[in-house]
């Protein structure tokens, strides 16, 4: 897991990975802190050619306003520097996990 803070290392990593999935958290945010480690567990286990990120969004502000993240936590699946999957507070890994799938064979195809 590669936590981000500056802006240009967002846009070097969306650059550099054809998949990413980006998990904007909080400091003091207690789903967050429980979901954060199921997420970055799925990835690593049935998404190996995903790099995942989280940014916090009190110390990437600038980041989080240009993804226009309101709430927190958000999941945001990126192919090839664009937003394919968008999820928010009420994330289902389940649902997650099949969209992803979708995308991530159609891709690796």
């Amino acid at each position: 897991m590669e936590l981000l803070t500056h802006p240009d290392q967002f846009d070097k990593i969306l650059a550099d990975h054809p998949l990413v999935l980006a998990y904007f958290s909080g400091e003091n945010c207690s789903v967050c802190n429980t979901l954060r480690p199921k997420v970055e567990m799925l990835v690593e286990q049935q998404f190996p050619s995903v790099k995942y990120i989280e940014i916090k969004s009190e110390k990437a502000p600038y980041i989080t306003a240009k993804y226009s993240v309101f709430s927190i936590p958000v999941v945001m699946f990126f192919v090839e520097g664009r937003d394919y999957i968008r999820e928010a507070r009420n994330i289902s890994l389940d649902e997650l996990t099949k969209k992803m799938d979708k995308i991530v064979n159609l891709y690796e195809d």
